[in-house]
């Protein structure tokens, strides 16, 4: 039997998104690992500056992430000195954590990184259709 050159669903974007997606994820963890940064690691610091400071369970669930692997998560960054954990006054039982200025300029290099990931997705593409694809996902998701 002979193997079809494409798959069934090519002609459909939702398998075309889900591919550029997965190329674009792999994009990141290559340029993240390539710097020695782990890419969870982004996204909690990235959810404090954004988001702001938050009791441990609360970032967890902003992240999406279980809440034992976030601790051991937090410990590294907090090793790093890019965040800061501090007992919340209100409930001595939980723990406040902030994004640090030295994880904010951690922050900004992993922009960087995911910068050059996206640059590299979207090299087959002129600047106006990067624009036009920026406008029309915009649109999809209702950001």
């Amino acid at each position: 039997m002979k193997k079809s050159a494409t798959h069934r669903l090519s002609d459909r974007v939702l398998w075309a998104l889900g591919r550029a997606n997965m190329q674009s994820q792999r994009l990141v963890r290559q340029h993240m690992t390539q710097a020695g940064i782990r890419t969870q690691h982004y996204h909690v610091l990235a959810s404090l500056a954004d988001d702001g400071a938050g009791a441990q369970a609360t970032l967890a669930d902003r992240i999406g992430l279980d809440r034992s692997d976030l601790v051991t998560l937090l410990d590294e960054l907090e090793e790093l000195k890019f965040l800061a954990r501090q007992v919340d006054p209100a409930d001595r039982r939980r723990k406040i954590v902030t994004i640090t200025p030295a994880g904010e300029k951690q922050l900004d290099s992993m922009d960087q990184l995911i910068y050059a990931a996206e640059a590299d997705l979207l090299q087959p593409l002129t600047a106006t259709e990067r624009k036009t694809l920026l406008t029309l996902l915009t649109r999809l998701t209702g950001d």
